[in-house]
């Protein structure tokens, strides 16, 4: 049994931060503000810049840099600004940008390469541009031990803006290091001391209302800046289906240099956030900073959150906002060999009785440079009833020594699927219970695939606070309750049913037949029986699209024409309860 957090080795490692340092462009006045960033800091095997220490701040002028590389990458930016050779252009003075790689051609390089050919070629900092919208943790690895000058890297949305204004010729300074006393009246808000969302996606079945479904909200307030400030107030609103809720804490005295923390239950109160009904759909947390006059560094004064309420899905990660399914930013394994990798989600609700489980999504990559394909790769899927007696994370009973299995299956990668979510179903589909922790695991035994995590909700704080395991993960070591770190969720999603349409067998769930399949603009539906039932059609996300019912009719016409192409499931629940499924696909 361990219950810390295991080590691990990544492709892409997931993302923290400095309270008091900062990437900010302080010309031009067009895009001059502060970007989010990781650093030196937020990894390993790096040189001697201490970005905590404002003597090692730096700001200068930015420049691309040039290689002599020739073509071209399939982000369609020059193979000579990824910097992986020695530089051709003098960077004396200057703060270096210089492109992450593609993620398709062989013009590979580590991060440590490209800081220190930069460095070499004279420049006093780096800016590497991720070729996603997503921030990682750079290690060093090759020459970073050797980088003595800071960095920052940057989204790609974020890396545009500001290569757009050196491309119409403006000359665009920026600024790295610890911000603390460099402006007067500056305040801000961090994702690691922030109360997130408790859950990213949760189902209408076990959201009602207040009393089903709610959590707590707050955050830390760092005054960065040189002044005392005496006027700092907290707002936390949530948007909605289900309307407007918004709370504001304050005005509060913050000294320079100090923190002050508002939260749910605390000293600093902000009430819990709640509404009186949920509708399914996107929802939005936003803390907003208000110190009663400018801030002259404002681009942390707000940090926002999405989840969504919906009938089938359940997970922690972000969610891409158009699928539904739960986003993938970095991988992630235990560092050496470690048969029979996994990770986990615990599920644990009030009213968990009125949900089934069908499957898991989940996605996984393998090394760039490992040669090994996911066509064909095996992936093990299990529902676990947690029956470890314990509270709470500082419970001594703490324990994975009592996991009933429930529920398996397996997932074979019909093609080299990298790092797209994929679906895989139980051979049996479990009623969940009330009040009882379940663990929801999806596991290789390759040592060359790397599982999906989400980088974007850092649960630090939330765990510190409810004090609760949210995602284990498990190797040949043993189990971990906080798995690879608070700040990382395995991008994975638990999919659900209600309850009362659970069948004694899962054979029992798949009577009848669509045709054709693949379909265009209609299907029929023949069934062994002419009792009345509910119709739903709904997407991979679990969103229903389309409804209606069969009134004593054993075959069903049904107008698909509205649908894109994709693959959907047909639910139909009857009047005595049993529910049939069938999937098909629209082309």
């Amino acid at each position: 049994m361990k219950t810390g957090i295991i080590t691990f080795i990544c492709i892409a490692l997931g993302l923290t931060s400095f309270s008091q340092v900062s990437f900010t462009i302080t010309a031009p006045a067009a895009i001059a503000s502060g970007y989010e960033f990781t650093s030196n800091g937020d990894g390993t095997d790096w040189g001697l810049a201490d970005l905590m220490n404002p003597a090692d701040a730096v700001q200068d002028t930015l420049l691309l840099v040039e290689d002599g590389t020739s073509g071209i990458n399939a982000q369609g930016n020059p193979f000579s600004q990824e910097g992986c050779a020695p530089l051709t252009n003098d960077l004396t003075g200057k703060i270096a940008v210089v492109y992450r790689y593609d993620g398709v051609s062989s013009n590979v390089c580590w991060y440590g390469t490209k800081a220190l050919n930069a460095q070499n070629a004279g420049a006093v900092g780096v800016i590497i541009i991720n070729r996603e919208d997503a921030l990682i943790d750079v290690p060093g690895t090759t020459d970073g031990p050797s980088v003595t000058i800071p960095f920052a890297f940057i989204s790609k949305s974020d890396g545009e803006l500001i290569v757009a204004q050196m491309a119409a010729g403006e000359d665009v300074v920026a600024f790295i290091g610890n911000k603390q006393g460099l402006y007067g009246d500056d305040v801000g808000i961090i994702r690691e001391t922030t109360l997130v969302p408790s859950i990213s996606a949760t189902v209408n079945q076990t959201s009602l209302d207040n009393t089903e479904f709610g959590f707590d909200v707050g955050t830390q307030v760092y005054n960065y800046g040189a002044i005392n400030q005496t006027n700092v107030s907290v707002t936390a609103t949530v948007t909605g289906a289900g309307g407007v809720w918004t709370e504001t804490a304050g005005p509060y005295s913050i000294l320079s240099g100090d923190t002050i923390d508002v939260f749910t239950g605390g000293l600093n109160n902000l009430p819990a956030f709640s509404f009186g009904a949920y509708a399914a759909g996107w929802y939005n947390l936003t803390y907003t900073i208000d110190l009663g006059t400018a801030d002259e560094s404002d681009f942390d004064n707000s940090l926002s959150y999405d989840f969504l309420i919906n009938d089938s899905l359940i997970s922690y990660a972000s969610l891409d906002p158009t699928t539904h399914l739960p986003e993938s930013n970095s991988n992630y394994r235990p560092s050496g060999a470690a048969q029979n990798f996994g990770v986990c989600m615990v599920y644990d609700n009030p009213n968990g009785s009125r949900l089934a489980v069908e499957g898991m999504y989940f996605s996984a990559v393998t090394g760039y440079n490992s040669g090994v394909s996911l066509d064909g790769e095996e992936m093990a899927l299990t529902l676990y009833r947690w029956e470890d007696n314990f509270t709470d994370l500082n419970d001594g009973n703490l324990a994975f020594d009592n996991l009933v299995g429930l529920a398996y299956g397996f997932y074979y990668y019909a093609g080299d699927l990298q790092g797209e979510v994929v679906y895989g179903e139980f051979d049996n589909y479990v009623a969940l219970e009330d009040n009882q922790r379940f663990l929801a695991c999806v596991q290789t035994p390759n040592d060359d695939v790397y599982l999906g995590y989400d980088t974007k909700n850092d649960y630090t704080r939330n765990i510190n606070h409810y004090l609760q395991p949210m995602s284990p993960s498990y190797s040949s070591d043993g189990y971990f309750a906080l798995g690879f770190g608070e700040d990382l969720s395995p991008a994975i999603a638990l999919k659900v049913f209600d309850a009362t349409a659970l069948g004694t067998t899962k054979e029992e769930l798949q009577d009848g037949v669509i045709y054709p399949n693949p379909a265009s603009d209609y299907i029929s539906i023949r069934l062994g029986t002419s009792e009345n039932a509910m119709l739903k059609v709904r997407d991979i996300a679990g969103v229903t699209l389309l409804k209606g019912s069969l009134n004593n009719e054993a075959l069903k016409q049904l107008d698909i024409s509205s649908l894109s192409s994709g693959v959907y499931t047909v639910t139909l629940q009857y009047t005595d309860g049993r529910t049939s499924q069938f999937k098909f696909t629209k082309q």
